[in-house]
């Protein structure tokens, strides 16, 4: 395992996780944003496909500063190698009080209705690429779907009410069908942030979901 230091924050890492890149700082973004917008003080996180656990650890670092007077995380991940990597970040940022790490197949290991923000970055790179667990981290399948399409589901499913689901798109994915989806589960949805680069743009997108009843 070795250790680096992104923006003030300790990452634990292997060759088999997916190192923080502009794609996670996008999502991290989206997700300081969606932090402004809660006016309660209690606040539920999940991140679905965590990696190294940066976008969390820096999530569960902005709730703190903000003030929230009860704050927790779950950061899920498939990849032994990933929730290894996720638990010495925590650790390390000494923010063990506040999260727990799993090793989960998406959300298929939490109840439903349990949380108020949502993260994930999934793979979209259009490819099948399952030759080790760091292939499986940007593979996205056919149209760059096969993970989103998951996290998505799952995601609605544990929404609390008007819960907040932040994640990252890339213009290499099938935009016409994640915005269909969209338009068909979320009551608001936000882009927050976009940014280009020579071979795609990615974007961070809020989405509010949630039963309202």
């Amino acid at each position: 395992m070795r250790k680096d230091l992104a923006n003030g924050i300790v990452i634990v890492f292997n060759e088999e996780v997916y190192i923080p890149s502009d794609d996670t700082f996008i999502l991290v973004n989206g997700a300081h944003y969606a932090i402004e917008k809660f006016s309660k003080k209690f606040l539920t996180i999940v991140e679905l496909g965590c990696g190294t656990g940066y976008a969390s650890i820096s999530t569960l670092k902005k709730a703190l500063n903000k003030g929230f007077s009860n704050v927790y995380a779950v950061l899920i991940d498939i990849s032994p190698c990933a929730t290894k990597s996720a638990l010495k970040s925590i650790e390390a940022n000494e923010l063990g009080v506040y999260a727990d790490v799993v090793q989960c197949d998406g959300a298929s290991c939490l109840r439903e209705k349990l949380f108020g923000l949502i993260l994930f970055n999934p793979p979209y790179l259009p490819v099948k690429d399952y030759g080790d667990w760091l292939a499986e981290s940007w593979s996205g399948g056919e149209e760059g779907l096969d993970i989103w399409r998951k996290f998505f589901t799952d995601s609605l499913r544990i929404c609390e009410k008007d819960c907040l689901i932040v994640f990252v798109v890339s213009s290499l994915q099938n935009l016409t069908e994640i915005f269909k989806k969209m338009l068909s589960n979320c009551k608001n949805i936000e882009i927050i942030e976009c940014r280009s680069f020579f071979y795609e743009t990615i974007c961070s997108v809020c989405c509010t979901a949630g039963d309202t009843s």
